[in-house]
């Protein structure tokens, strides 16, 4: 196998991969999500609480459609409740 014939195969295999990662990158893309409204001057949609879990505490606003609600199956334990 002469030098040329090396260099041609190694070309054709980096050409090759780099044609297979492209495809495994167009497949995966997801954009970007859309940007959030500004929240509302009076607030009444929205929920504020303060995070303490760093140096600096952080105020954070979130809108009620925004949290995840939970489904409960069954019914609460007369144990777990106050009283």
């Amino acid at each position: 196998m002469t030098d040329e014939s090396l260099w041609g195969i190694v070309a054709l295999i980096i050409s090759f991969l780099a044609l297979v990662f492209g495809i495994l990158y167009a497949l995966t893309w997801q954009p970007e999500p859309a940007p959030l409204p500004p929240l509302p001057p009076d607030r009444s949609d929205t929920y504020t609480y303060t995070c303490h879990c760093h140096r600096t505490p952080a105020t954070v606003t979130i809108r009620l459609d925004q949290i995840p609600r939970r489904q409960a199956i069954g019914h609460w334990m007369r144990e777990s409740l106050p009283g």
